[in-house]
């Protein structure tokens, strides 16, 4: 157990600095025989996917998997991280800076791609740094600028090398170093090393005496730069107060033996028996490699990623034939069989070739009948999804031949039975479609229903027009309404005020202006002025000729107006009033009246009453 005979202590932060994000990740695993330490910085600007988290937990998981300190094993490590993002580089391409350190507790080995970084400190001095993956650091290499200058170097991000690169990916994998008693690593990503440099890091350090107090010194020196922009910064300390002691006669022995070997080849000639050695190993290799490939396509499986499975159980098949295994090349191609069919339903579902994906996942769950490490559950649903999805089109195609008949009620019901099952079933795509579809039905029904209205407003306006000519102006100014009202229903503005206008001229010939009155008469009340008889104001003092009665009914000497507002008989005739004698001076003879002939009435019509003096003309008559 070399974890309980040595000590390994870890101390860490992780800041955003001014930034709501923090690109930045530390994860770490500490096995019995084996640890490891991963720190990631994230590249990209992806919203939605932390690259530096998936990165540095795509490392770790591949790792306790397989954990091993052999550089074959920490390059694949790596790789798997870089093909894991360029998988999932859906909106944007994810890329990572990563550094990964392993240890067996006696000794150490390290990766790294990109500008994260690893300090080593022995005797509280700087023994070594790993270099970036950087122009930058390719120009130091060159002698082209000077070491001091790499931290603050314009072309220190400018990466040659990192995971998610389109190009080649070429990480860089150290040997193996020996660990002694009292040694510290570092881990930092750019936020801290730009700001903190190695003798601002080793300051730090003399006086700390854990992981911890180290950490928060780095922080403070940081902080204390007072920058403007402070970026998202992460440090991981380990302090290997004490590391695990081999047996050193077991070393030699291992020694003597390999020298043994050595000799005897050189002794046979070494030749043929050096190949027959090669070709064993390659095969050793193969078959470890074959089981591996292998394991690692059942977690595919079980995580439903099919395209990943496909490609590790290619690679175990081809092992298998290095290995000459032909059960296992038999067994392996099975499984490849029947995982391709899952993934070519996959993307005939993605390319809408809905009748070829069906047919795809029954052969797949035919070929897995009755075994247990494919899930034939889900591929039932994924079959039962597809077979929805089949139901959508085809009623979305009714649909669309009743849109072709003008029949939009009967399209619009399967639009929306179909849009239903869209949505029961997750088929955005479908759903997409058929909520367009209903939308063009809505359409044509209401032009369909802006005609009909248009129609029926035509034919009220025509009633009215008709109505108009026939004099009948009470029924013209309700069609013309009625008509108003549809068209304003439909938005037409020239219709509605074409109507308006139609009422207006209507409503006149219904009901006439008044006729103007004469200068100091204004209209009397109750009557039109086109019925109106004159009245003549009658001097009431003066002395009438009584040879000529005015009016039998009553005498014309009285104090009352001649004009009372009490009926007259319609049928009697009215003559005309006695003009008012004319005033003279005192001691004067009064000239005669002229009297109207009392044989000539006036005619007054029947359908309206006689008309009432002004109570101010009167008042005026018998003033003398």
């Amino acid at each position: 157990m070399r974890k309980d005979n040595s000590e390994f202590i870890t101390g860490f932060l992780s800041e955003s600095g001014s930034f709501v994000r923090n690109k930045d990740y530390f994860a770490y695993a500490q096995l019995d025989d084996i640890a490891c330490w991963v720190i990631a910085r994230g590249l990209d600007n992806d919203q939605e996917v932390e690259s530096a988290e998936l990165a540095a937990k795509s490392v770790l998981g591949y790792f306790l998997q397989k954990p091993s300190i052999s550089r074959y094993r920490i390059r694949r490590y790596l790789q798997e991280a870089h093909r894991v993002l360029q998988a999932e580089s859906h909106r944007v391409r994810l890329k990572a800076s990563l550094t990964v350190i392993v240890t067996d507790y006696a000794r150490v080995r390290y990766g790294v791609t990109g500008n994260t970084r690893l300090y080593h400190f022995r005797n509280g001095r700087l023994q070594w740094q790993s270099k970036d993956q950087s122009l930058a650091q390719q120009m130091v290499d060159g002698e082209e600028i000077a070491e001091d200058a790499l931290d603050q170097h314009e072309e220190r991000h400018n990466l040659l090398s990192y995971l998610g690169t389109p190009n080649e990916f070429r990480p860089f994998i150290s040997k193996k170093l020996p660990l002694y008693d009292g040694d510290v690593f570092l881990l930092a990503t750019p936020g801290l090393w730009e700001k903190v440099n190695p003798a601002e890091m080793q300051d730090g350090l003399q006086e700390a005496t854990d992981p911890e107090t180290w950490i928060d010194t780095l922080e403070d020196v940081l902080l204390s730069k007072q920058e403007h922009v402070i970026q998202n910064y992460t440090a991981a300390a380990i302090f290997v107060n004490k590391i695990f002691k081999t047996d050193p006669q077991k070393k030699w022995r291992i020694i003597k033996r390999v020298a043994l070997i050595l000799l005897v080849l050189a002794l046979a000639g070494g030749g043929a028996l050096l190949f027959k050695m090669k070709e064993a190993e390659r095969i050793a290799d193969a078959a470890t490699g074959m089981f591996e490939h292998e394991t690692a396509g059942d977690a595919f499986i079980a995580e439903s990623d099919y395209p990943k499975a496909l490609k590790a159980y290619s690679d175990a098949r081809n092992a298998a034939n290095i290995v000459k295994n032909k059960i296992q090349v038999a067994l392996l191609a099975k499984k490849i069989r029947i995982t391709q069919l899952i993934v070519d339903g996959d993307a005939a579902v993605k390319d809408e070739q809905y009748a070829k994906a069906l047919d795809k996942y029954d052969k797949a769950l035919k070929e897995m009948k009755g075994r247990e490490d494919f899930n034939e559950p889900e591929i039932l649903e994924k079959k039962e999804k597809t077979q929805s999805y089949v139901l959508v089109m085809q009623w979305k195609k009714e649909g669309d031949l009743l849109f072709e008949a003008q029949d939009y009620a009967g399209a619009e019901a399967y639009y929306q039975k179909a849009r239903k099952l869209a949505l029961e079933t997750s088929f955005v795509t479908g759903e997409k479609e058929l909520r367009t579809k209903l939308d063009e039905v809505a359409s044509k029904k209401t032009g369909i229903d802006k005609e009909k209205k248009t129609l029926d407003g035509d034919k009220l306006e025509k009633q009215g027009d008709e109505s108009y000519a026939a004099q009948d102006f009470e029924g013209a100014i309700q069609s013309y309404t009625m008509a108003q009202e549809i068209y304003q229903e439909i938005g037409v503005l020239e219709k509605v005020l074409a109507m308006e206008r139609k009422v207006t001229k209507a409503e006149e010939k219904l009901n006439p202006p008044a006729a103007p009155t004469s200068a100091g008469q204004p209209p009397v009340q109750g009557a039109s002025a086109a019925n109106q008889s004159p009245t003549v104001p009658v001097n009431q003092t003066a002395p009438v000729n009584q040879t000529a009665p005015v009016n039998q009914t009553a005498p014309v000497n009285q104090t009352a107006p001649v004009n009372q507002t009490a009926p007259v008989n319609p049928a009697a005739p009215t003559y005309q009033p006695v003009p008012a004698p004319q005033v003279v001076p005192n001691n004067q003879p009064v000239p005669p009246v002229k009297t109207a002939p009392a044989t000539q009435p006036v005619q007054t019509p029947q359908a309206n009453p006689p008309a009432t003096a002004n109570p101010t003309q009167e008042e005026a008559a018998t003033t003398p």
